[in-house]
């Protein structure tokens, strides 16, 4: 989405922060990894082929998810979301902001100046919350949770997170309406 490029370059001395972490992050693992090499190769040597297994299964999904991800942003505009979700919005409202929040990425910082600014255009509070509460969705965490706890766990865990994201949304838009009397 444009608006999150915007608001990204907006912030570039968080963004310089959390560029450093992954490396960091990976050069610990590396020497971690190096360490374990060097007490037990035996031991090493299985870690890199469990690594190099789960890799070539979760791979295929990855690439699907990720292709997915960048249409859906690229193609997704505020302003068509804003018109979407709306005060007489509807059930269409509500599906839009679960799917755009399950398709959303970037730090969640990021995103609320732009959901502040859909909110002020008309947006419903209920629809933020639950744009924000699917945002726990994460799309390319799924293939590897299918493969730790199974299927079955993962769809009956994404589909009680969308209904409690419904339901927290119609309360904040239940106590919002009820302030505003």
């Amino acid at each position: 989405m444009k608006e999150l490029s915007k608001l990204k370059s907006q912030n570039k001395k968080g963004n310089q922060k959390s560029k450093k972490g992954p490396w960091i992050f990976l050069g610990v693992s590396l020497l971690l990894y190096l360490l374990v090499y060097l007490f037990d190769k035996v031991k090493a040597i299985a870690v890199a082929e469990r690594f190099y297994q789960l890799s070539k299964e979760i791979l295929p999904f990855l690439i699907i998810v990720f292709v997915l991800m960048v249409l859906i942003n690229l193609f997704m505009k505020v302003s068509t979301l804003v018109k979407y979700m709306g005060k007489e919005s509807g059930l269409k409202g509500w599906i839009i902001a679960i799917i755009a929040g399950i398709f959303s990425i970037g730090a969640i910082y990021l995103w609320f100046p732009l959901l502040k600014e859909m909110k002020d255009k008309g947006v419903k509070p209920g629809l933020i919350a639950v744009f924000l509460y699917n945002r726990g969705i994460k799309l390319h965490w799924l293939p590897l949770m299918a493969l730790y706890f199974g299927l079955k766990y993962v769809f009956i865990l994404t589909i009680v997170t969308i209904l409690a994201s419904l339901i927290q949304g119609t309360i904040i838009d239940y106590i919002v309406k009820e302030k505003g009397k």
